[in-house]
């Protein structure tokens, strides 16, 4: 089962181009799960820069008018603060 393999990769994605993003286009996050049908666990899980589909990137692309890279970045293990 894919979500039992041990993960290839350290680091994580980052949403905070996604929540820029939304500033310069006056959405809220509330916008997100109101206007455009977005869970709140979904909205949860960006905020805490989790997983989350792709099928939820194409949306937001869609929403924002936007590219996947405008709205996460690759943030490498050792570039991350504690």
């Amino acid at each position: 089962m894919m979500g039992e393999r041990e993960k290839q990769y350290s680091g994580l994605i980052s949403y905070q181009k996604l929540f820029e993003m939304m500033e310069l286009r006056k959405v809220k996050k509330i916008d997100l799960r109101n206007k455009f049908n977005i869970s709140p666990t979904i909205v949860r899980r960006l905020s805490n820069n989790e997983n989350v589909s792709v099928d939820t990137i194409m949306y937001l692309c869609e929403i924002l008018a936007c590219q996947p890279g405008d709205l996460m970045e690759y943030i490498p293990e050792s570039d991350i603060s504690e």
